[in-house]
């Protein structure tokens, strides 16, 4: 239905509580990270879909800007959502084989009800704000990975999301995705609206033999994201 293109540096600057604060021209507005948000509906049943896909600021000694550019993100993708909840209901469309569907397309009578997945590189391990954030629903505004910057109402009130996220790989469940002789682990996820979505399978771990004979990844065969 729609594609929206997200410049972190660009939907910050239109926030008026981070014009004031030095830490979001000096750290964050200097990167270039971005996001793309993707609308879905089935042309068959008229039900909706959310998928949106990260690239966040690489450099671990920089938490801050990865724990902003992430609440950027979820705040895009609520807004997003709340605009396409309010779209009329698609006429019922005739199936493949030429039949009406029995069910009317259905309507969501807001943003949490539309499946929706945050997929992409967050550069964030486990154990971090970003996951914190993205799992919980939640962090303070004093949280350790704000390391002490100032960013508007995200350090004076903390970050509050109301997606209902849980990650498709439970801890546990891959030991890595990024493999480079400086740092294994875990770095790329797929979360999900478990709410409404459902992980039915999983691809399993990288095989250590080829882990062996390989300088690192991502590669051809193992890309980012």
């Amino acid at each position: 239905m729609e594609k929206h293109l997200l410049e972190f540096s660009a939907v910050a600057m239109q926030r008026p509580d981070f014009k004031k604060t030095d830490d979001m021209f000096n750290r964050v507005l200097q990167r270039d990270n971005i996001a793309v948000v993707g609308l879905f509906e089935s042309k068959i049943t008229g039900t909706r879909l959310i998928v949106s896909n990260v690239h966040v600021h690489w450099d671990p000694l920089q938490s801050d800007v990865k724990l902003v550019q992430v609440a950027l993100l979820v705040e895009e993708v609520e807004k997003i959502a709340a605009r396409f909840a309010r779209y009329p209901p698609p006429p019922p469309n005739p199936s493949a084989d030429g039949e009406t569907p029995s069910r009317p397309p259905p309507t969501y009578s807001d943003s949490t009800k539309i499946p929706t997945i945050v997929s992409g590189d967050f550069n964030s391990v486990p154990d971090s704000g970003v996951y914190e954030f993205l799992s919980n629903g939640s962090i303070p505004f004093d949280h350790p990975d704000f390391m002490s910057r100032v960013y508007g109402r995200y350090t004076s009130e903390g970050l509050r999301h109301r997606l209902g996220l849980r990650s498709a790989y439970a801890p546990g469940d891959i030991s890595l995705t990024n493999f480079v002789p400086s740092f294994q682990g875990v770095l790329d996820y797929i979360w999900y609206s478990a709410n409404n979505l459902t992980v039915t399978s999983l691809l399993g771990g990288i095989d250590k033999d080829y882990l062996s004979k390989v300088v690192g990844f991502p590669n051809f065969h193992f890309p980012s994201e």
